[in-house]
């Protein structure tokens, strides 16, 4: 089996990756592919959280981390230092769950897509206004 570093690691280092992409698309792409990194944040920020740790300082924390090429620096829940090696500290997920859930989220991500597009397409319902565009007030 092929195991990633845990505690948010692989998570921000996607994020970073994806935000080094993002850069490079053009239009209205470049903002659903920063979003798509921005969401991806939220399993660190919530380790932090829940470690006691302010949030946007972990963040940003392993952000640079991960600009210094350690990308195996995640969220330490148990002592009082933010981030941590997570590979050096045996934190590990299992390559094929994070696979997993990466594919599920983008099902939801895309099948939330479809039906909003679906919505926007259909014309506006609603009660019928009377013909010619006058109402009762018209005819004082």
């Amino acid at each position: 089996p092929h195991f990633l570093p845990g505690a948010g690691a692989t998570e921000i280092e996607l994020a970073h990756q994806l935000q080094q992409f993002g850069a490079t698309v053009p239009g209205l792409d470049q903002y659903a592919v920063l979003k798509f990194a921005e969401a991806l944040e939220v399993v660190p920020k919530i380790l932090a959280e829940n470690s006691g740790h302010n949030h946007t300082d972990a963040i940003t924390q392993l952000y640079s981390e991960h600009q210094l090429g350690k990308k195996n620096m995640g969220i330490d829940v148990e002592s009082g230092s933010i981030v941590l090696d997570a590979a050096e500290n045996n934190i590990l997920d299992h390559a094929e769950t994070k696979k997993w859930a990466l594919r599920f989220t983008m099902d939801a991500v895309l099948t939330i897509l479809q039906v909003d597009q679906i919505i926007m397409a259909k014309q506006a319902g609603g009660p019928k206004g009377p013909e010619g565009g006058g109402g009762a007030r018209d005819a004082d």
